[in-house]
């Protein structure tokens, strides 16, 4: 009757045991799991109003910067760049590009030769670093447009005095200062992708302008169409980009010329210097 007892009694003592394990089990999967989060911080409740910016990066809304701020993870730290599933960043921008056709293979030819020139070393690309420091890399990340439907004719108009001014259509426009990401769209009648241009002769009186016949037209001293051209006119573009050359819309006050001439001050002897192709495939 003893030994009956105490089975009984340890039986009953087992039922409680396993009947407390299971009650605690929740409690314990719930503290290995916030243990291994990678993200705990996520959790936690962010205040304050939300904040946004505009096509020029200036801040609309009210920003609250006092509020608890979490360091970015990095998933593949610089120490070790080929742990496991990190890789270097693609760039899309060539891909992107050979669906323009011919035009495409345009601009890339002349963004190659812009990304070898910012990196190497040289008056061109220590200018441009001067409003930001990784040049290149903001010039990498810069995507194109054509527009199919912009100036095609040269305007001429004469004056009183039986002088011609000769306006070229336009070549390329870009936002000022929009930095990384903006967008160059280029003129598919301008120089950039033709070496001439039909001319509309326009009276200072008014009235319908006559057509005549076509023009060459060019990027600062070299010829449409051609590498040099293109890529004075991208180098032209990106100044505008980081903030380095000053507004010239629609040429006013001719200072579109002398912005060209800026750049061409600087990167004058980099853009006629012969394509040294090993550099920038060694940077890919």
């Amino acid at each position: 009757m003893y030994s009956a007892s105490c089975s009984i009694r340890a039986v009953a003592l087992l039922f409680v045991c396993n009947l407390y394990g299971t009650l605690a089990l929740p409690q314990g999967v719930k503290f290995i799991h916030d243990a291994i989060d990678p993200l705990p911080y996520a959790k936690i409740p962010v205040g304050g109003a939300s904040c946004s910016r505009d096509v020029g990066g200036a801040p609309s809304g009210t920003c609250d910067t006092t509020l608890l701020s979490v360091p970015p993870v990095n998933p593949c730290p610089t120490a070790n760049p080929g742990q496991w599933g990190c890789e270097a960043a693609r760039d899309l921008v060539p891909k992107d590009l050979a669906t323009m056709g011919k035009p495409g293979k345009k601009i890339l030819r002349a963004r190659d030769r812009v990304l070898e020139i910012l990196q190497s070393d040289n008056a061109c690309s220590e200018w441009l670093r001067k409003t930001d420091a990784n040049a290149a890399a903001t010039f990498r990340t810069l995507s194109y447009a054509v527009d199919r439907h912009g100036e095609e004719v040269v305007h001429v108009s004469k004056d009183s005095e039986s002088e011609y001014t000769y306006r070229d259509p336009y070549v390329a426009t870009v936002g000022q200062a929009n930095g990384a990401y903006a967008t160059i769209t280029l003129n598919l009648d301008g120089a950039f992708f033709q070496p001439q241009a039909p001319t509309l002769l326009v009276s200072k009186e008014g009235g319908a302008g006559r057509h005549g016949g076509p023009r060459l037209i060019n990027i600062g001293p070299y010829p449409g169409d051609s590498l040099n051209a293109q890529t004075l006119a991208l180098l032209h573009e990106f100044g505008h980009v980081i903030n380095l050359l000053p507004l010239d819309f629609e040429n006013a006050d001719g200072k579109s010329v002398q912005n060209t001439a800026e750049v061409l001050r600087y990167c004058r002897s980099e853009i006629d210097a012969k394509i040294r192709r090993g550099t920038l495939q060694a940077a890919r």
